[in-house]
């Protein structure tokens, strides 16, 4: 029904041989893309039931032919709330997440045991007390901003694929590339003379590399010492305010609110606004506090759409607000590329099964397993040997090291 890729089906077979499932059930949070159905079918082949499977979305990145088939594969898919104002995805999608569990809980067994495998934290922070009374319940969480909600969660395990070495430093490479892909063809449209990046990260880094022969490009990071050197076309600000003004279209990439209200008073000139971060975070003051401002009239949480400032100028927000480099396409970055992220979230699933009873004695984060890592990138490298190059001698041997994959990854290994 989806596509077999290397990485998964390396690990289906290497792992084939363990308990009955029956008694297992998944909840999650996915980005519904084409190469999500891969892991979610993988994960039907190893053992699990698909009627055990429950699964909701995010609207601005499902495909909706996954979507269908995930049904027709028999997982209950849950569908995302549609937000009736700017600026509250993430209260909608964590409504849609608690009666995700209500659903869940009518259908539970006596000895069911629950995996979380989240995207974000929305899973994992709302775990009913009566699930963590009754059940084992072990988490999987894949995202840094998921991650920084730890404090959050209850009394179980969490595997932190998010801080593993591979996919801290594996997967920012591909994750860029695919930003860079749809933005590139945003901005040419726009056709800026100056872009300014909030967030000097992976992303925010490609994505200046990118476009500095194109534009002048304007950068700053309030959690950054950025160094000051003279690079052609690329300016540090000392300010997010200086950014502002220099530039015409501003592209947020740091997972949190970058936007100002006064911005909505007052600008130097017509802007575009772009976020690359999950959900509609990086501009949620102004999303929250631009009705009486709106040009257009809202019909979609995904339109574009503009706001007139108090001083005449026009701010344009690409998408609601929500990410753009997502642009309702099977996959965001290509399938046999992104399987290395999928191959990761399944060693987490076989980890739990196969390490059950030391992780159920464990609380708080977990260490993706160092030799799971391994075989994945292994896999990976194997099936995509043309992706060496955009890596080190230095990590290409690191992840040849069970000791160096440990060092460079977070979390509890156990005893």
């Amino acid at each position: 029904m989806f596509p077999r890729y290397y990485v998964l089906q390396k690990l289906l077979e290497k792992y084939k041989n363990h308990d009955n499932l029956e008694d297992y059930f998944i909840i999650s949070v996915q980005h519904l893309l084409r190469s999500t159905g891969s892991l979610f079918e993988t994960i039907v082949q190893y053992g699990f039931k698909p009627q055990n499977i429950f699964l909701t979305g995010k609207i601005y990145s499902t495909h909706f032919e996954t979507s269908i088939k995930l049904k027709k594969l028999g997982i209950n898919i849950i569908e995302s709330s549609i937000p009736d104002k700017l600026g509250y995805y993430s209260s909608f999608l964590e409504g849609d997440v608690k009666g995700m569990w209500k659903q869940l809980m009518k259908v539970l067994t006596p000895d069911a045991k629950i995996i979380i495998l989240d995207d974000g934290g929305f899973v994992l922070k709302n775990v009913p007390e009566e699930i963590l009374t009754d059940h084992k319940v072990f988490g999987i969480e894949q995202t840094t901003s998921g991650v920084r909600l730890q404090k959050s969660f209850k009394n179980f395990p969490v595997i932190h694929v998010a801080t593993s070495a591979a996919k801290r430093i594996i997967e920012p490479p591909i994750v860029s590339e695919a930003v860079k892909i749809q933005l590139g063809k945003n901005i040419a449209k726009l056709k800026p003379k100056a872009v300014g990046i909030i967030g000097y990260g992976h992303v925010g880094k490609a994505i200046a590399e990118e476009f500095q022969k194109d534009y002048i490009i304007y950068i700053y990071d309030s959690d950054k010492e950025l160094k000051r050197e003279t690079l052609d076309n690329i300016h540090f600000c000392k300010t997010k305010d200086e950014l502002y003004l220099q530039s015409d279209v501003i592209i947020g990439a740091t997972g949190h609110d970058i936007s100002d209200l006064k911005w909505l008073n007052e600008s130097n000139k017509d802007k575009t606004l772009i976020s690359v971060s999950s959900g509609d975070i990086e501009f949620n003051k102004i999303l929250r506090n631009c009705y009486p401002f709106l040009i257009d009239k809202l019909e979609s949480p995904l339109q574009d759409f503009r706001i007139r400032t108090k001083n005449g100028y026009v701010l344009k927000i690409l998408r609601g607000g929500l990410v753009a480099n997502f642009t309702g396409r099977p996959d965001s970055s290509p399938g046999h590329v992104i399987q290395m992220t999928r191959g990761l979230l399944f060693a987490a699933i076989i980890q739990i099964i196969e390490e059950r009873e030391k992780l159920s004695k464990m609380i708080g984060p977990i260490m993706l397993s160092p030799n799971s890592q391994k075989e994945v990138i292994d896999f990976w490298f194997h099936d995509q040997p043309e992706q060496v190059i955009d890596y080190s001698k230095e990590i290409i041997l690191g992840f040849r090291s069970l000791d160096w994959i440990m060092t460079n990854s977070e979390g509890n290994i156990g005893s």
